[in-house]
């Protein structure tokens, strides 16, 4: 299904369906935008409430989840145990991290969660500016893919605990609509909002959708929303309205050394011998008619 294309004309190769829902999607996103961004009413609302309301997750007191910051080279040699451990004998570092206690061996319990009151939130996937929600995710791999960091970039990842049981709206539910002829308007619409929460951007105006539908599950008495990574195949992220809900309970400072990737040629695009076919894991392998596919080129 194409989910990034607002092209307003019907595909050749697109069912009545997914046609009616791009049409649905598009009609919501020009209201939040352009009409009514704080009473709306629109079938696609109607339709998620509905979806949500037989995929509730309820998330129960001491659960764990992630959440990873990049931090510059100053805080990693800060907050490092090392340090403590190569001092000079009888001289002792000023550092806070030298208790065995002290579960916190990144960041701070503060830093590890949301900024405080004095610091203002831009606009984010789910919350409008200045609101702070919680982003975390179900993996310390998701957690780190989300930040987007380079290789030797410094991250700081910390456990969040779950305080007080949460009644989580779940969109990250998988939806058969590649070669399911019964696929419902239904189903093709949530696959666009599930696009909505996934699709990575650096324009803050592509968040208004997405938080607009969170504001929507908020006021329906949900505590957060539950949605796939599009950075991490497999991973799942949460974002938490309420975060007093929650409290950092540890965090530790990793130092990236390698960044995976896997991709395969488009349909057409590797049809020849020795044409480059995939990269698996940063390798590349090529097109080899004997032996199927090569690393050799």
């Amino acid at each position: 299904m194409r989910v990034d294309r607002e092209n307003p004309n019907k595909y050749f190769d697109e069912s009545d369906a997914s046609y009616e829902a791009r049409k649905i999607w598009y009609a919501f996103k020009d209201a939040v935008l352009y009409k009514d961004r704080f009473f709306v009413k629109h079938q696609l609302l109607e339709i998620l409430s509905k979806y949500v309301s037989e995929n509730i997750v309820e998330i129960h007191s001491k659960q764990i989840f992630f959440r990873a910051r990049i931090i510059d080279d100053s805080c990693i040699n800060d907050h490092m145990v090392y340090k403590c451990f190569s001092a000079p004998e009888g001289e002792r570092l000023d550092i806070s991290y030298h208790n065995k206690s002290n579960l916190f061996k990144g960041l701070t319990k503060e830093a590890s969660f949301v900024p405080p009151k004095n610091v203002k939130v831009p606009d984010g996937r789910a919350n409008p500016k200045y609101i702070k929600y919680l982003y975390v995710s179900e993996s310390p791999t998701t957690s780190l893919f989300e930040v987007r960091p380079f290789i030797c970039d410094a991250v700081n990842i910390a456990q969040i605990r779950v305080n007080s049981p949460l009644k989580i709206a779940n969109i990250a539910v998988e939806l058969d609509l590649s070669e399911n002829k019964n696929a419902t308007v239904e189903m093709y619409v949530m696959r666009m909002i599930q696009g909505a929460f996934s699709k990575p951007t650096n324009n803050s105006d592509d968040y208004i959708p997405s938080q607009i539908i969170a504001e929507y599950l908020k006021s329906l008495g949900y505590d957060g929303v539950r949605y796939n990574s599009s950075l991490h195949f497999g991973g799942v992220n949460l974002t938490i309205f309420n975060h007093d809900k929650c409290e950092a309970i540890s965090s530790q400072d990793f130092r990236i050394e390698d960044i995976k990737l896997t991709a395969r040629a488009a349909f057409g695009c590797a049809d020849n011998q020795g044409d480059l076919a995939y990269i698996k894991d940063n390798e590349p392998l090529y097109l080899d008619y004997e032996n199927l596919i090569s690393t050799k080129k």
